[in-house]
């Protein structure tokens, strides 16, 4: 018996080598796939990661309270290392935290609401709790607080609100002759609302305060491909002969950074599903809307540009996209290729603030044009009406060395290049449909909200507020610097890894 087993033993001892190596083989390979696969799994998105979203909910100074449920889509692609790990029109659910009104400006100096974020859902289904702050609200006249607080402007921050410390005192002083100044006021001038009003639509720039886990989820965007290496080199052909800056008159000005392969109406079927609208042309009507927005310090959506050429021809059209101000927008001139059918070569920059320069107002840029590049192509991307998308570098050291009195372009050199598909079904955005009534009450409703803003800003009333404010300006948190440099909006991650050929 003992032998038996003895020999029942060695028998066992004596498999074959080929069974075992496959075994060996098959639990390394399992291995291997268990730790390259767990990248994918799941990944830590540090904190100080931005996300870019867009409000899908009303909310204001006026018509929100504490405890408001507000939601929000993400508009960009978050990606690390490649990976896309929260994919656009993920939802963000939060809540109203604080809301001040303004009101009659005995209580508050400024508007003021607070609001946070604290659910992430993907679009698979799955929630995560997310911690988050506010750093931005894109394109508005409100400024953030570091606290996360938006501000509302001051009642008299604006030209009509100066006027009305002449008009008002004239009702009391002498009647007769004030009523009709102040009407003719009210109707040529009327004052800034120092409410604060977001529609659906509103964009926003949030910071992960704590890391957040999440799966990854593709490396690009469901639909869209990489161009290649032929489609690449015919891009540089195309790029050399082009010049690859702007000029207005005889002046350098903004970069060409973009360039669009599709059709005009596959274009305006995209940008419109992103929000973005088509720049008027300079008119007397058009001059007069221009002033009433800055009068009112209200937005222009359609809001008229500087013409720019590009190899001594002016721009086709212009897409912008904007909030309730003019000082501020984002947008992208685009010209037909001349030589070839549905190619576009588009120049996207990001107005900040208004400048007086070559005897004439304008706007200033931001410095960083590779934001508003990413900006062009992540919305778009949004819509859905993408095929392929790239990013292609440049070797033009020359545009990195400005002259003297030439603004400053910060940039990698690359162009992104877009190829769109038909468009026929665009994914919209939030707040699209009715973003064409922001700030557009009935003309009556319009001139009762200013001759009451008119009323309070009176003598009395503006020395009150005034010294009110100082006294209180040490308490209250200060505002972000504009065009801080902590507020680095999504990049274009998720296009890492293009064909890289450089132009010679």
């Amino acid at each position: 018996m003992a032998f038996e087993r003895c020999g029942t033993f060695r028998t066992r001892q004596r498999e074959p080598h080929w069974t075992t190596a496959v075994k060996q083989y098959l639990l390394l390979v399992w291995s291997l796939l268990i730790v390259s696969s767990f990248p994918l799994y799941a990944q830590d998105l540090p904190a100080g990661t931005s996300l870019e979203v867009r409000l899908s909910t009303l909310i204001g100074s006026r018509i929100s309270h504490p405890g408001d449920q507000v939601e929000a889509a993400v508009i960009a692609p978050v990606s690390l290392r490649g990976q896309i790990l929260v994919p656009q029109g993920s939802k963000l659910i939060g809540s109203i935290e604080s809301v001040k009104r303004f009101g009659f400006g005995l209580k508050q100096v400024t508007a003021a609401i607070r609001y946070q974020f604290h659910t992430l859902q993907l679009p698979s289904g799955n929630t995560l709790p997310v911690h988050t702050e506010l750093l931005e609200v894109e394109t508005a006249k409100e400024r953030v607080a570091v606290d996360g607080t938006v501000r509302g402007i001051h009642p008299a921050a604006s030209l009509s609100s100066s006027l009305s410390l002449v008009t008002v005192p004239l009702l009391f002083i002498a009647p007769t002759v004030g009523v009709p100044v102040t009407a003719i006021k009210t109707v040529i001038a009327p004052s800034a609302n120092p409410e604060i009003y977001f529609p659906p639509g509103t964009e926003l720039i949030l910071r992960l305060t704590a890391p957040l886990k999440v799966r990854s989820s593709a490396a690009k965007p469901v639909g869209i491909t990489s161009f290649s290496a032929d489609e690449v080199s015919e891009i540089h052909r195309l790029l050399k002969g082009s010049a690859q800056r702007t000029l207005e008159g005889t002046h350098p000005s903004d970069l060409v950074n973009v360039l669009f392969l599709g059709s005009r109406a596959q274009l305006d079927r995209a940008f419109h599903a992103a929000g973005w609208s088509q720049a008027e042309r300079k008119s007397p009507l058009s001059l007069y809307r221009m002033y009433y927005a800055l009068t009112t310090r209200v937005g222009y959506r359609r809001a008229p540009m500087n013409t720019l050429t590009l190899n001594g021809v002016r721009y086709d059209f212009v897409y912008q996209k904007s909030l309730d101000t003019v000082q501020k927008r984002h947008h992208v001139r685009l010209w037909k290729e001349p030589h070839q059918a549905d190619v576009w070569l588009g120049a996207a920059a990001e107005d900040i603030a208004f400048r007086f320069e070559l005897m004439h107002w304008t706007h200033s840029t931001a410095p960083n044009v590779d934001v508003e590049r990413a900006k062009v192509v992540n919305d778009l991307a949004f819509t859905g009406c993408l095929d392929a998308a790239g990013l292609v570098p440049r070797s033009s050291p020359e545009l990195l060395q400005p002259r003297k009195g030439e603004r400053i372009i910060v940039t990698d050199t690359d162009i992104a290049v877009v190829r769109l598909n038909a468009c026929n079904n665009p994914k919209i955005m939030p707040g699209v449909n009715t973003a064409s009534g922001v700030n557009s009450p009935g003309r009556l409703a319009r001139e009762w909200a200013s001759l009451r803003t008119d009323l309070r800003l009176n003598v009395f009333f503006t020395t009150y507020n005034t010294v009110k404010f100082l006294a209180e300006r040490k308490t209250l948190k200060p505002l972000r610097k504009a065009q801080s440099s902590d507020i680095n909006p999504p990049g274009l991650g998720w296009l890492s890894s293009p064909p890289r050929l450089s132009i010679r």
